[in-house]
Order: C-alpha cells, then sequence, then structure tokens
C-alpha cells in the first residue's frame, strides 16, 4: 500500500471518517480534526512501517488518531503531560439523565479536554480500559480514574447548566 495510490485513495474511503469522528470528539474542534485526518493520511506511506500486523489496519489508524488528537491538545497547553482514556458504548445513559444533544455538546465543550477525550472514547467510541491504557500508555486503574472524574464533572455542567470554572 506505501506506495500505491488506488490503495491510499481505498484506506482513506475507509476510515477517514472514523479517524474524523474521533478526532473531533477529543479536540472538539473542526479545523483540528481536520487536521489530524490530514496529517494521519498524508503521513500514511511511511507511518506503515510501524504497523505491525498485531491488530487491523482500521484499529491501527484509530489508535494512530487518538494519538495525533491528543498530541494536538497538549501542543495546544489544553491538557497536561499524562495521556487520557476511553471506555464503552452504553455508558452514557448512565452518566446522566436524560438531556437534549444541544445541552450534552454544550456540556461536553464546557469539561477539561483530558476529561472530554475520556468520555468520548469510552461512551461514544466504546474501546476498552484496557485499549485506552495501551493507547494512551497509562495503567488501567488511571483511565477508570478519569472515566469516573469525567462522569462527575459531565454531571456537575449538566445539573448547573454553567461551567466548571
Amino acid at each position: 500500500m506505501a506506495g500505491d495510490p488506488a490503495a491510499l485513495a481505498e484506506a482513506f474511503e475507509a476510515h477517514s471518517q472514523r479517524v474524523y469522528r474521533l478526532a473531533y470528539g477529543i479536540t472538539r474542534s473542526l479545523s483540528d480534526a481536520e487536521d489530524v485526518v490530514q496529517d494521519i493520511f498524508v503521513a500514511l506511506p511511511e507511518s506503515l512501517a510501524t504497523f505491525e500486523g498485531r491488530s487491523t489496519l482500521g484499529t491501527w489508524m484509530h489508535s494512530v488518531a487518538v494519538r495525533a488528537a491528543i498530541m494536538r491538545l497538549r501542543d495546544e497547553g489544553m491538557i497536561e503531560t499524562v495521556p487520557l482514556e476511553l471506555a464503552a458504548r452504553t455508558g452514557l445513559r448512565t452518566i446522566i439523565r436524560p438531556v437534549d444533544r444541544v445541552a450534552l455538546e454544550r456540556a461536553l465543550n464546557e469539561i477539561p479536554a483530558m476529561y472530554r477525550a475520556v468520555i468520548w472514547l469510552n461512551v461514544v467510541e466504546g474501546w476498552r480500559h484496557s485499549e485506552i491504557s495501551e493507547v494512551l500508555e497509562i495503567s488501567v486503574s488511571l483511565s477508570q480514574v478519569w472515566l469516573c472524574r469525567a462522569r462527575r464533572l459531565l454531571r456537575t455542567v449538566l445539573a448547573e447548566g454553567g461551567t466548571t470554572e
């Protein structure tokens, strides 16, 4: 695939939307998400040298996207140097009482980036703590702690209708 334009186009077609969704979910910025997608696919021919085949190409690309989005937040000073976490698709229903989508979007924008990324990866993307800890190079227990804190902050912001500051 490294030098085959058709194969690269096929990879872009198959994975760019999910890569974008992951990046946007973490960064909450359309332009940052677009930059992450562009960076990943421009570097894909060279990056494939690090692909060991222990997972599918799509899974590997999604891990790369998460790392790229987190690095973008770190570069912008939005999160500490300690990485984030992820988890399970049905969790959102247990995090908060039913709210409208607009209120939820606003609340997600109000919580700190590291916790927002945890909620996004866990609830929307369905990552397990073991996957989160491996990709983000943190312990499983830290992943679990951050998810708990993220849920608590999200509940608070939704209940107050205000900010976390």
